[in-house]
C-alpha cells in the first residue's frame, strides 16, 4: 500500500531544496540496487518509486516473490499518462487493473487518486528492463536523468 506520493512535494523553494538534499538521488542504471533492496526487505516499505519531476513517479511493488509496477495520478499533470502507460502495458501483453489507495488527488474529483497497477510479476532484471522503458518510452527520460528515490 503507498503511503506517500511524489507529488506531496513542498511548495516552497526552501522546502523543495531541503527534500531534495534528503533524498537518495540516482541515475536509471543504478535502479538494481534499490530494487534489489526492496527484495531483501532492506526498505522501509513494501514498494520502492523513483521520480525526476514529480510527474514521472513510478513505483515497483515486491509482492509474492514477484514485482510489480505501480502508477497513481495524484496531480493533475499525471491524469494523461495513465492512458499512456496503460497502452504501453497492452502492447506488452501484461495485465492492468485500477485501484486506489484512497490518497486525496490535487485536482478537483469527487473521487480518490487512480492508481494503475501492472501486473508483471517479473524477476529483478526483467522488472528494472521495464521501469526503463516505462521512463524512456512514456516519459522521454534518458539515462542521464537523475530520480529522487521514494519513500
Amino acid at each position: 500500500m503507498l503511503l506517500f506520493s511524489c507529488n506531496e512535494a513542498p511548495k516552497k523553494i526552501e522546502q523543495i531544496e531541503k527534500r531534495s538534499s534528503m533524498a537518495k538521488r540516482i541515475q536509471i542504471d543504478e535502479l538494481k540496487g534499490e530494487i534489489q533492496k526492496l527484495k531483501n526487505g532492506q526498505t522501509e516499505f513494501d514498494f520502492v518509486g523513483i521520480t525526476s519531476n514529480g510527474i514521472d513517479c513510478i513505483y515497483f511493488i515486491y509482492e509474492n516473490n514477484k514485482f510489480n509496477i505501480e502508477f497513481e495520478a495524484i496531480s493533475e499533470n499525471q491524469i494523461a499518462f495513465i492512458d499512456k502507460i496503460k497502452e504501453f502495458a497492452d502492447s506488452n501483453e501484461f495485465k492492468t487493473k485500477f485501484t486506489t489507495y484512497n490518497n486525496k488527488p490535487h485536482y478537483k474529483s469527487d473521487k480518490p487518486a487512480p492508481v494503475l497497477k501492472i501486473e508483471i510479476a517479473a524477476e529483478l532484471d526483467k522488472i528494472i528492463e521495464i521501469g526503463q522503458n516505462i521512463q524512456s518510452q512514456i516519459f522521454k527520460n534518458n539515462k542521464e536523468t537523475i530520480y529522487d528515490v521514494v519513500p
